[in-house]
């Protein structure tokens, strides 16, 4: 039995016009793909120097308070030196009255637009700690929820709520200042993390 083979076609060496399109929405969608995870892990960096930050102080707090019987609001007297490798958050620290819920609150402002959260730590007279990792616009509605007592998780609408129903307009409860507690940073995150000790 004889097969008849029909000649092949050369072609010639090369890519046609769909297969270059095809590999270059390929490349587009790893481009883009690699770019929202890049974007992603920034944003998780900025925000790990916030929350390191917080516990740094609130470390410095505790072997002040264990040295002097009492809490500071000045970063200069706790000895916080970490001014020269700040680069996305400032701190500030406000201390509670002796009627307060709270011995203390440090707070890791954004130093520039970044997109980033802001962190709130509060110290309880009980001995309890809450660390909350919240949007910039919530902050001072969270400031004030923990301020008042209120150590359980709060949602930005229900801090929101609180804040605007509990008659506080910042005269019953003192002012953040910049009484030494301020250095230049920054901040960022977006979720409620809870921490008692």
């Amino acid at each position: 039995m004889t097969m008849y083979r029909h000649p092949r076609l050369q072609s010639s060496a090369g890519f046609t016009l769909i297969e270059l399109m095809i590999v270059v929405a390929i490349l587009g969608i790893l481009v883009s793909m690699a770019i929202v995870s890049y974007n992603h892990f920034v944003v998780k960096a900025k925000a790990v120097e916030g929350e390191i930050m917080v516990h740094e102080v609130e470390r410095l707090e505790h072997l002040y308070h264990t040295a002097n019987h009492v809490y500071t609001d000045s970063l200069a007297d706790l000895g916080f030196t970490m001014t020269g490798t700040l680069k996305y958050y400032t701190p500030e620290v406000r201390m509670g009255s002796a009627t307060d819920k709270i011995s203390y609150q440090v707070r890791a402002l954004p130093g520039t637009a970044s997109g980033t959260d802001a962190w709130l730590l509060t110290r309880y007279r009980d001995g309890s700690l809450q660390v909350d990792r919240i949007p910039v616009n919530d902050l001072r509605a969270f400031s004030t929820v923990r301020y008042l007592g209120n150590s359980s998780a709060v949602t930005s609408i229900e801090a929101t709520t609180i804040y605007l129903g509990s008659g506080m307009s910042g005269v019953n409860e003192p002012e953040w200042t910049d009484t030494g507690s301020r250095i230049q940073g920054c901040q960022e995150c977006g979720r409620v993390v809870n921490h008692v000790k």
